[in-house]
C-alpha cells in the first residue's frame, strides 16, 4: 500500500511541477480525531511533522502523526480555491484528498495495521511571508482494520516556508 501511495504522490507532483514558482515548507501539526471503533468512539490528540511543496494553486504534503495508540503517515493533495474569495490573499480556502497508512493499538482491535483515505477542507492563513497557519477538517474511511470504520476531526498546523 505504501508503494501505491508514493507512486500516486509522485505522479501528481510531476503533473503540477510545470508551474514556475514552488514553495517548500516544513511544519508542525496538532490534530484532534475521533476514531469510530465498532460502537465506541475513541478520541485522540496527536502531534505530527509535515513536509510539503506549494504552488499558487496546488499543495502536496507528507505528514507523520504520532500518539501512543495511533500512528499514521499520509500524503495529501490540496487545490487552493478562489484566491480572491474572501477579498484578501492572506486567507485562502482549499479542498484536498488524503491517503495514508495507519497503525492503531487498542485492545478491541485484532488487525492493527491498515490504510485510510478521504477528503480534507480548510483555510490557510498567511501570517508572514515565511509562516502560515492551516486549519482543516478531515473525514477518512478506514480499510483493512475490520473494527475501525472512520476517522474525523480537526487539524491545526504551522508551516515555515524556506
Amino acid at each position: 500500500m505504501l508503494k501505491i501511495i508514493l507512486l500516486f504522490m509522485f505522479l501528481f507532483s510531476s503533473i503540477f511541477s510545470t508551474e514556475k514558482e514552488e514553495f517548500a515548507f516544513m511544519g508542525l501539526t496538532v490534530s484532534s480525531k475521533t476514531i469510530e471503533i465498532d460502537v465506541n468512539n475513541e478520541k485522540v490528540t496527536s502531534i505530527g511533522l509535515r513536509y510539503g511543496k506549494q504552488t499558487l494553486d496546488w499543495r502536496t504534503m507528507f505528514t507523520y502523526n504520532y500518539h501512543k495508540e495511533y500512528q499514521s503517515f499520509s500524503a495529501e493533495i490540496d487545490k487552493i480555491l478562489m484566491d480572491k474569495f474572501l477579498g484578501t490573499p492572506r486567507i485562502r480556502p482549499y479542498i484536498g484528498l488524503t491517503v495514508g497508512t495507519l497503525k492503531l493499538d487498542y485492545n478491541a482491535i485484532e488487525d492493527t495495521s491498515g490504510y485510510y483515505y478521504g477528503p480534507t477542507i480548510g483555510f490557510i492563513f498567511y501570517t508572514t511571508d515565511n509562516i502560515d497557519i492551516d486549519l482543516s477538517y478531515h473525514y477518512y474511511t478506514v480499510q483493512e482494520i475490520e473494527e475501525a470504520k472512520n476517522i474525523k476531526g480537526a487539524t491545526l498546523s504551522v508551516h515555515y516556508f524556506y
